[in-house]
């Protein structure tokens, strides 16, 4: 599990790969519940990236993808963010964002994200 940090956060994020971020804060009661299920989607999904942020040491980082409630995850692939959902997900549905991840058509998303922002003129 890849602790991030803003170090090593855009090499993380801009891998060709699904990167997993559970975002959590020390002492957050629902975060150490969800942390083991985190753990255990790690362990069954390998081929892709897992990592965890402090949002109380890594403070800019929450501020930039405005991070206000933990546990939250953000998804990555492709080095685009795909989902940023706060929340205390079971297995079950966190594994299912993990394939939903795995089932998307990047080419489809990129070609919705320069349609909905396109470039200056």
């Amino acid at each position: 599990m890849i602790e991030l940090t803003r170090a090593n956060f855009e090499e993380v994020v801009d891998q060709s790969a699904i990167v997993l971020i559970e975002c959590w804060a020390p002492g957050c009661g629902a975060c150490a519940q969800f942390d083991p299920i985190f753990a255990s989607v790690a362990e069954n999904n390998s081929s892709h990236v897992f990592a965890r942020m402090n949002v109380m040491t890594e403070d800019k980082l929450g501020e930039v993808f405005e991070i206000s409630h933990t546990p939250a995850i953000m998804i990555y692939r492709d080095g685009l963010l795909l989902l940023r959902k706060p929340g205390n997900f079971s297995e079950d549905a966190l594994q299912d964002m993990v394939q939903q991840a795995e089932g998307l058509d990047m080419d489809a998303v990129r070609a919705d994200i320069e349609a909905s922002h396109p470039p200056n003129q």
